[in-house]
């Protein structure tokens, strides 16, 4: 059997989702390990965590390849005092590599995006280009935001979503971008969206799109990036049995959305909570 290399594997990722499609200001790609260790196995997770890195280590499993960078910003010390500290001490002392495909991911033929605009049922998809990660789709009918919004609760298997808008409209063009995506609210704007549905939507950007009248469904982020996970998989799987590749994948069972959503009865209208309720 033919060993492979974290190296080659790395060109194999290249194939399947072109570093070349990374935002300048991201990390994508090795993020710790040996370019010349054999890899028998692969784990993959949307975030490098110690739980993450021990799940890899325990399947036998030399590489760990996520959707979020380990490193993303400068670090200045790697020590257990921080997250992304432990994260990396427990990966060299398990000898696990970490591979992130992140942007990438997000913009490539056949990533995340193209997944999300797939699960909304969306047509004549396009890249609204400059905004390369995200799609830009229409509806087969027009479709209410409240209905939007349940079909996408269901394909995505969430239980909360928020909605920005001042009424429960029908829509039809839809501007999708997974992670967060508010700055890209302008570009939605200029391709004339009637939706917008990304996640981490803050207060001051709610506010804004209100204001300029664009409907936006915030999905959450973990809600939005976390079938990454098997979108990796799947592509290396493929790829690995057309070259007739013996590489274990196999997927972190552990991941949860940090958040913890308290909803009360009621969904989507139009009275609103003011500050003064």
């Amino acid at each position: 059997m033919k060993h492979v290399t974290l190296a080659e594997i790395v060109e194999i990722a290249d194939r399947l989702f072109p570093f070349s499609e990374c935002e300048n200001w991201d990390n994508c790609g090795i993020q710790i390990g040996d370019p010349s260790q054999t890899v028998d196995g692969i784990a993959f997770s949307l975030d490098p965590l110690p739980e993450t890195i021990a799940f890899a280590a325990e399947n036998a499993c030399g590489l760990l390849i996520t959707h979020h960078p380990a490193i993303l910003e400068p670090i200045r010390r790697i020590t257990p005092e921080s997250l992304v500290g432990r994260t990396l001490l427990h990966a060299a002392r398990s000898n696990v590599g970490i591979l992130s495909l992140h942007t990438n991911l997000d913009c490539a033929e056949g990533g995340l995006n193209d997944w999300l605009a797939e699960v909304l049922g969306l047509e004549t998809v396009r890249i609204p280009v400059p905004a390369r990660a995200a799609r830009l789709g229409i509806l087969s009918g027009s479709l209410r935001i409240s209905q939007v919004a349940d079909r996408l609760a269901e394909k995505l298997n969430v239980r909360s979503l928020r909605i920005i808008a001042r009424e429960d409209r029908l829509v039809k063009t839809v501007f999708c971008v997974s992670g967060s995506g508010m700055g890209y609210l302008k570009d939605a704007l200029a391709w004339k969206a009637d939706l917008m549905i990304t996640g981490d939507v803050r207060y001051h950007a709610a506010r804004e799109a209100l204001e300029l009248d664009l409907p936006v469904i915030d999905a959450g982020h973990f809600g939005l990036e976390k079938d990454a996970v098997s979108i990796m998989r799947s592509a290396f799987d493929r790829e690995f049995t057309q070259m007739g590749l013996a590489v274990r994948c196999v997927a972190c069972p552990m991941e949860a959305d940090p958040f913890q959503t308290y909803t009360t009865p009621g969904g989507f209208h139009l009275e609103r909570t003011t500050s003064a309720s």
